[in-house]
C-alpha cells in the first residue's frame, strides 16, 4: 500500500469532505467506503486488507485463464489432426479470439489494480480508490465465470474433433433447432396473412426472423458439407437425412418471404430499417460470424423501438 495513505480517518469526515470536493451522495460515497472502514475510522490497515482481497480475486481470474490456456492448447493440438475445413477453422479461429480477450482484461485489471493502490493522500483519491477495487473485483469475478465456461467449450471441442458421431449429432441438433424456429414462424406468417389489419411490428419481426433463418440454413449447408467431407476422408458414415431436411427449410424459409410479400408492410421507417439490414445481411457467408449479425439484428429492431415506432413486440 502507498505510504501516502491516511492513517485514520473517520468515516463521517472523510464522506464529508469527498462529498464536498464531488458533489455526490453522501450515503453512496459511505456505501463505497465501508470495506476500507474499521470500527468508523478509514484505516491503512483496513484498505490494504482490501486490496489483498481484491487480489486474491484477481489471482483467481488469472489462475483461470491459465487453465483455459492449457486446454485450448489441447484442443488446437486435437485441431492439428483434423483437416483443413472452415468448419475447424472458424471455430479454432473464434477460440483463440475470445482466450486472447481473457488475457487482455486480465492484463488491464493488474494495471487497474496498481493504479488504485498508489497515490491515496487525497480523500478523493481514496474514495475513488474504492470505486476502483469494486469495479476490479466485479469484472474479475466476470473473468473467472467466462474462463471456466470457455475451459467446458474448449473441452467440447476437442471431443467434438475427436469424434465423428459427436460432429453429426451437433450438425442433427442445429438442424432440428432450425425446424423448430420455422415451425414457429410458420404460425407467426399464417396469423399475420390471416389477419385484416396485420401489426406492422409483427410484420416486421417475421421478416428481420425469415432472414435470419435464411442464413442459418446456408450456415447448415455449408457446415453439413465440410463434415461430409470430413466423414468420406475417414471413412464413416454421415447421416442419411441431413440434406433433405435442409432442403426443405429452405423451401419453408422462401415461402415465409413469399407469403409476406415484397412490399406490404415495407412503407415508411420498416422498411427502410428491412432494406438496411438487407444490405447489411446481403454481405454475410458462411461460415457465419452469427455474434456479429445478432448485433446487426438488434441494432435494427432498436432502432424502430426508439424512433417511436410500435415496437415492443418487434424488439423481442
Amino acid at each position: 500500500m502507498s505510504e501516502s495513505a491516511p492513517a485514520e480517518t473517520p468515516l463521517d469526515e472523510l464522506v464529508e469532505s469527498v462529498a464536498d470536493r464531488t458533489g455526490e451522495e453522501p450515503e453512496s460515497i459511505r456505501t463505497w467506503l465501508e470495506p476500507f472502514t474499521d470500527d468508523g475510522r478509514v484505516t491503512s490497515a483496513a484498505i490494504e486488507s482490501s486490496v489483498t482481497d481484491v487480489s486474491q480475486i484477481l489471482a483467481t481470474a488469472e489462475t483461470r485463464v491459465d487453465l483455459a490456456t492449457r486446454t485450448h492448447d489441447e484442443a488446437t493440438a486435437a485441431a492439428d489432426d483434423a483437416p483443413d475445413l472452415e468448419v475447424v477453422t472458424v471455430r479454432r479461429r473464434a477460440f483463440g479470439d475470445r482466450l486472447d480477450d481473457l488475457r487482455a482484461e486480465v492484463e488491464a485489471l493488474g494495471d487497474d489494480l496498481g493504479a488504485a493502490r498508489s497515490g491515496l493522500a487525497e480523500p478523493v483519491a481514496v474514495y475513488r480508490a474504492a470505486v476502483a477495487l469494486h469495479e476490479i473485483t466485479t469484472e474479475a469475478q466476470d473473468i473467472v465465470r467466462v474462463a471456466h465456461d470457455l475451459e467446458t467449450e474448449l473441452e467440447a471441442f476437442e471431443a467434438w474433433l475427436r469424434s465423428a458421431n459427436r460432429r453429426h449429432g451437433a450438425l442433427v441438433d442445429e438442424v432440428e433447432a432450425a425446424e423448430e424456429s420455422a415451425a414457429a414462424l410458420t404460425e407467426t406468417v399464417e396469423s399475420l396473412r390471416d389477419a385484416d389489419d396485420p401489426d406492422p411490428g409483427r410484420r416486421f419481426d417475421a421478416a428481420v426472423q425469415t432472414r435470419v433463418l435464411d442464413l442459418v440454413v446456408a450456415d447448415l449447408r455449408a457446415e453439413a458439407d465440410d463434415l461430409r467431407a470430413w466423414a468420406h476422408r475417414d471413412g464413416v458414415p454421415f447421416p442419411d437425412d441431413v440434406d433433405a431436411r435442409i432442403d426443405d427449410l429452405e423451401s419453408a424459409v422462401a415461402e415465409h418471404a413469399d407469403a409476406l410479400g415484397d412490399r406490404p408492410g415495407r412503407d415508411g421507417e420498416f422498411g427502410e430499417r428491412l432494406d438496411a439490414l438487407d444490405a447489411e445481411l446481403e454481405a454475410v457467408e458462411p461460415p457465419v460470424a452469427w455474434a456479429r449479425v445478432d448485433e446487426t439484428v438488434a441494432e435494427a429492431r432498436s432502432a424502430l423501438s426508439e424512433d417511436g415506432a410500435p415496437g415492443d413486440e418487434a424488439a423481442n
